[in-house]
């Protein structure tokens, strides 16, 4: 019996493993923080956005993202586990380009990267 449980948990501890996303350490990203809506619905979202529409979509609730200029999305989470909401570490960056340092991850080709370091980057 004793054998039959231990077995059983290797074998779940090994599934959950593979299935797991893949980590790809510690990395970079460079990008504008900007609200979700508008990087699904509009190219300029790429570039600085001057009008207030992004400050406007962020008051009203819409969620965060980091958008680099080669227009990969990266969803930010956090680095620890149960995740936290990291928006209010993002709000202060909202339209500005920024780097973000944390642990980047890729699961069926969604991004999202770990905010461990936000500072803005002066373009």
């Amino acid at each position: 019996m004793r054998m039959t449980t231990l077995f059983a948990v290797v074998l779940l501890a090994s599934i959950a493993s593979a299935q797991a996303p893949k980590d790809a350490g510690v990395s970079t990203i460079v990008g504008y923080v900007r609200d979700s809506a508008c990087v699904h619905r509009f190219h300029e979202a790429v570039k600085p956005l001057p009008n207030g529409c992004v400050q406007a979509c962020v008051r009203a609730g819409s969620p965060l993202v980091v958008l680099t200029r080669d227009e990969k999305i990266y969803h930010p989470i956090s680095a620890e586990m149960p995740d936290l909401d990291v928006r209010g570490q993002l709000l202060p960056f909202v339209g500005k380009y920024v780097k973000i340092t944390g642990h980047a991850y890729n699961r069926s080709g969604s991004e999202a990267i770990s905010v461990e370091k936000v500072e803005e980057i002066r373009e």
